[in-house]
């Protein structure tokens, strides 16, 4: 009896080994970028505000609208930029994603935007810019101070023509310059217009930082991408730095500070202050 209970045992093992569980249930499907059905377009003729919406059924939305994502179906959004615009859009199907790109040209800022954008690059197509905030060799307009507990340089002071460390120069006859010329866009130049570096920059105003009795020590953070400030790096070597605190901003004036990373906040830690003012 006990032999035939284990040759059943055993011939359902090998039936079960040898009918292997089969889904036949398909994932579903990926549209083509014809397929989409999207509106990307500005409420009024070359506005800044632009309408996003997906009408393409039982499809997820991602909008990327160069300064922010959304992934509601229907979004409208002010851009800060003129010119000719790309949106990009991705389709969230059941077998995968689409991706597609839009384009609007927006020729005028009729609809309010962060002022910090204006302040950083000005309203004119070609930009601001942006040099040393002195007037002669004896303004101090780098060098270190307490991170948290001051609001320019004056620790080490560095003015223009100094030299810092070896090789990297205070230099006068360097300026840089922001724009929204399509995108936020960032140069580095010489005064006589040879491009050093170029990039972009994006802001976060929400990340500020305060003292411990409620003051504010910064009001925002800048982030350059693939080019960096004048002098862009701490007093004491030459990598570059890309993440400033934003210490002051104003239509005239633009002082910028970093400090290492893990640094503790006004304990009297140095950072490296910059000061610059529109030219």
């Amino acid at each position: 009896m006990m032999k035939k209970i284990l040759l059943f045992l055993l011939s359902i093992l090998t039936i079960t080994a040898c009918d292997p569980v089969v889904d036949n249930k398909s994932i579903g499907g990926v549209l083509s970028e014809d397929q989409l059905n999207l509106v990307v377009q500005s409420t009024s003729e070359g506005s800044n505000e632009i309408l996003l919406e997906n009408k393409t059924k039982r499809i997820g939305s991602y909008w990327d609208y160069i300064i922010g994502k959304s992934t509601k179906p229907q979004e409208i959004v002010r851009l800060p930029f003129v010119g000719e615009l790309t949106i990009t859009f991705t389709g969230l199907c059941d077998g995968g994603t689409v991706t597609t790109t839009r384009k609007v040209n927006v020729t005028k800022i009729d609809k309010e935007v962060e002022k910090e954008w204006t302040l950083f690059a000005g309203t004119d197509v070609n930009g601001k810019v942006w040099v040393w905030d002195a007037d002669d060799n004896e303004t101090v307009v780098y060098g270190t101070a307490g991170y948290g507990n001051d609001y320019a340089p004056g620790w080490s002071t560095f003015t223009l023509g100094q030299e810092v460390v070896e090789g990297k120069v205070v230099d006068p006859k360097e300026e840089m310059i922001f724009d929204l010329n399509t995108g936020a866009n960032f140069r580095k130049v010489t005064s006589d217009g040879k491009e050093l570096e170029k990039g972009t920059f994006k802001f976060d105003m929400s990340k500020q930082k305060f003292r411990a009795k409620g003051e504010i020590w910064s009001i925002g953070q800048l982030e350059l991408f693939d080019a960096t400030i004048l002098c862009g790096s701490s007093c004491w070597n030459t990598t570059p730095v890309y993440v400033f605190d934003i210490i002051e901003l104003t239509e005239d004036k633009m002082v910028l500070a970093w400090a290492a990373e893990g640094s503790e906040f006004e304990v009297w830690n140095e950072a490296t202050f910059w000061c610059f003012k529109r030219k």
